[in-house]
């Protein structure tokens, strides 16, 4: 199971486009901490963000539109915060970096430590 939270206002997730009203799952990049305490760099994860039944916020997720921009003001560009969203350990994404039910970290045979970062941008 991984915790995921967003602490500062830095930390939280802005401008995706439908994130502040209508996304129901989100693929966060996070800074993964792995069952020895020990901070692995940044690994995406999929956190579901609203209920599939009603679609209100699940507990913990904050979400909103960011507001007014500068152009394409219909496009709901949004931000997100968590505090304390628990989602399972299936939902990392786990192509160059496993972990496994034991919280123990591992590269993925052939994968680099700069593998994962470096699919961000």
């Amino acid at each position: 199971e991984w915790v995921i939270n967003s602490p500062t206002l830095t930390s939280a997730k802005f401008w995706p486009g439908t994130l502040g009203k209508t996304a129901n799952h989100a693929m966060v990049i996070a800074q993964l901490i792995d069952g020895e305490g020990k901070a692995r760099g940044i690994h995406n994860f999929l956190v579901p963000l609203r209920s599939m039944e009603d679609h209100t916020l699940l507990p913990g997720v904050e979400t909103g539109d960011i507001g007014p921009k500068i152009g394409y003001n219909n496009m709901d560009n949004g931000f997100a915060s968590f505090k304390n969203v628990r989602i399972p350990r299936r939902n990392m994404a786990m192509r160059f970096a496993t972990v496994d039910e034991m919280g123990k970290y591992g590269k993925v045979d052939g994968g680099s430590s700069s593998d994962a970062a470096s699919k961000v941008a």
